[in-house]
């Protein structure tokens, strides 16, 4: 079994990525597949109003899964 932690943050259009949070919990799961299975089902975490990026790390801090969320909206949102 493997650990794994759930991350969000916001990610602006350069790519620098600020207001990163952390889930309160940590993740088992036997492969980084599973984690990211499990990291999705926390949706309510993933989705939120300041978010537009959610990661996992795995035991060592290193990154296994990442996803981009409204990408569009932010360019938009700038322009």
């Amino acid at each position: 079994m493997g650990t794994y932690r759930l991350h969000r943050g916001w990610r602006e259009p350069n790519g620098l990525v600020t207001d990163h949070v952390t889930l309160g919990r940590t993740i088992m799961a036997s492969t980084a597949a599973a984690a990211m299975a499990s990291a999705l089902a926390e949706g309510d975490f993933l989705v939120a109003e300041d978010t537009n990026l959610a990661w996992l790390t795995d035991a060592q801090g290193a990154l296994v899964w990442s996803l981009r969320l409204d990408d569009e909206d932010i360019e938009h949102a700038q322009s």
